[in-house]
């Protein structure tokens, strides 16, 4: 008769899909005692018959039969952890089976009919949270990192993961603590006025060093943004001007169709790549022209609107680009374009010579705030380089925040703008002299927002919502 199994719960670790090896992992307290029920040991670093014997952290070769038949599954690898060291901080056992579809599935079958429950979206990192093994914030890296696309995601997802924001708003925290601290007895023993203004110093003092230090958090969203939404980049300008080929040599392969004829590409084109490290979207618009063809308007109209979204845009000028022409084009697109973007033209196709033009369009240009200006060929990889780099550039002036650590998640960014805006509300309440218990049940609100993402004062709504956009099994 098995016993209460509502604590321990399973799922398959590993994707979908035909692979070498399988993960499975159990965890809850007990995991190694029914997982005894359905393993045979064959090999173990001592003479252990079953799995709840294995010291935490060692592993075993086993068969993994059906407990009611007997009959061999697979020869799988069993690892066994002890509470509180392990990932979810309770017991757990991992299974490392072969990576077909139906090894998976019947030993899971076999793991649900002994009592083990299927985990739900994110219920082992929920687990660990619940624990206190992670803050919430670290514990939303984790999927930050399983999802990371490229090496700087990868990297700002490991500095949360290790705590990096959590030690960072504990700082911010405790310093506001103390200060309401001081305020309570200011509250209830201060009689002396001059005293009642030290005070008054000293929580300025506090609220400004926390405006301050959120504020830094929130500046590197900007840069966070791109590595969570990836960066914009969009290539326009008359037809047959190059765009094709160059999103095919930035992107390293052919995926827009380069001709002769102009007008071949009449809708947006996009490419995902990593670029420095930095996760971006390449964009091969259709070429800017006055049309009577219905197609070719929608890919016109459709390169404008690109426009709208792109933190870089890159305008190709080729012999064939008048001057009027491109500074037309160049009016619309910073008309059209965010406040934020880098606007950079390109002299294409340097292979067949200077643009005649060039000087022209420069001083055209300049007064649309275009930031550069590059000759390039397209065709034979000419000074592309100098494209890439831009790409990085405009990333890199978004300037870096302390310790490496960006503000990756939309969440984040909104909870500490909120939680910023309340600590300047308190700072406007001790100005007006609106009473320090006003500061202080401002200076509240704001850490229970801060609260919300460390996870001290998160609610159970919140964390529901959280973890189900976790994927099961992690």
């Amino acid at each position: 008769m098995i016993g209460n199994t509502d604590g321990i719960f399973c799922a398959v670790s590993t994707p979908a899909g035909t692979s070498g090896i399988a993960v499975i992992r159990i965890s809850g307290h007990g995991s190694s005692g029914i997982v005894d029920k359905a393993i045979k040991i064959i090999r173990s670093s001592g003479s252990f018959g079953k799995v709840s014997d294995l010291p935490g952290y060692t592993c075993c070769f086993a068969e993994f039969r059906d407990p009611d038949t007997g009959e061999l599954i697979d020869k799988v690898v069993i690892t066994r952890f002890e509470e509180p060291y392990s990932y979810t901080g309770d017991e757990m056992v991992e299974i490392s089976c072969h990576g077909s579809m139906e090894v998976r599935k019947e030993i899971m079958d076999v793991l649900l009919r002994l009592g083990i429950r299927s985990a739900g979206p994110g219920e082992f990192t929920k687990t660990a949270f619940m624990n206190g093994k992670m803050s919430l914030s670290s514990a939303e890296a984790v999927m930050d990192i399983i999802n990371s696309d490229s090496s700087e995601g990868l990297r700002a997802a490991n500095i949360i993961a290790s705590d990096g924001l959590a030690k960072r708003l504990d700082s911010v925290e405790t310093s506001l603590y103390d200060m309401m601290a001081a305020i309570e007895m200011a509250v209830d023993f201060d009689d002396d006025d001059s005293d009642t203004e030290g005070t008054n110093d000293k929580v300025r003092a506090v609220l400004t060093d926390a405006v301050r230090d959120l504020t830094s958090l929130t500046d590197t969203y900007r840069k966070g943004r791109i590595l969570s939404d990836k960066m914009r980049v969009a290539f326009t300008g008359i037809p047959n001007s190059g765009k094709s080929s160059l999103l095919n040599r930035i992107a390293g392969y052919e995926r827009s169709i380069v001709t002769d004829i102009s007008g071949t590409t009449t809708d947006t084109i996009e490419v995902v790549t990593e670029i420095s490290g930095i996760p971006v979207i390449l964009t091969d618009t259709a070429g800017i022209r006055k049309t009577n063809d219905r197609i070719e308007s929608m890919g016109v109209e459709r390169a404008r609107k690109e426009y709208s979204r792109s933190d870089v845009i890159f305008y190709l000028v080729s012999p064939d680009t008048t001057v009027e022409e491109a500074k037309q084009q160049i009016h619309d697109i910073r008309s059209m374009a965010p406040s934020g973007s880098e606007l950079i033209v390109l002299f294409n196709k340097s292979d067949l010579g200077v643009n005649i033009h060039e000087g022209d369009i420069r001083d055209a240009a300049s007064c649309y705030g275009v930031s550069k200006f590059f000759r390039i060929s397209a065709s034979t990889g000419e000074n592309t380089d100098e494209v890439r780099k831009a790409i990085k550039a405009h990333y890199d002036d978004y300037g870096c925040g302390k310790d490496g650590l960006i503000i990756t998640g939309r969440r984040h960014f909104e909870v500490l703008t909120e939680a910023c805006g309340k600590l300047g509300e308190a700072l406007k309440a001790l100005e007006d002299m609106a009473g320090l218990d006003v500061v202080s049940s401002v200076t509240r609100a704001a850490l229970d927002l801060i609260g919300e993402i460390t996870g001290k004062t998160v609610s159970a709504d919140l964390a529901k919502t959280i973890f189900e956009k976790f994927c099961i099994g992690k």
